[in-house]
């Protein structure tokens, strides 16, 4: 039988998205994995209605799978963007004052020369 997936699962686990996102996404991977396989079983033998319905589902779940460590990398690379930012930001604040102290300093320099 096809295991249901919660899709409210992967709005959660996107916005959670941070350390724990690498261990999200291999559990997601191990599930596709094993999908796949039960996929590929239910391909040998004769194809019957009910074995082509499960090859539907079990197609549709690994789609949903792959959608759901879509949206974690997505949120990862969001959060870390968002990290870079504020990064170069507070060196530009840093940066900034000691920029200001040196044009001054030659500024006073200058005028007394």
């Amino acid at each position: 039988m096809v295991a249901a997936i919660g899709s409210g699962s992967a709005v959660s686990a996107a916005s959670g998205a941070s350390a724990g996102s690498s261990a999200q996404i291999a559990a997601l991977q191990k599930q596709i994995t094993a999908a796949q396989k039960q996929l590929t079983e239910s391909q040998k033998g004769e194809q019957t209605d009910a074995s082509q319905k499960l090859q539907q589902q079990l197609a549709q779940q690994i789609q949903a799978l792959q959608a759901q460590i879509a949206q974690l990398q997505a949120a990862a690379a969001q959060k870390a963007a968002q990290g870079e930012s504020q990064t170069a930001s507070s060196a530009e604040t840093v940066a900034s004052p000691a920029r200001s102290s040196a044009s001054t300093l030659g500024s006073i320099i200058d005028t007394q020369a």
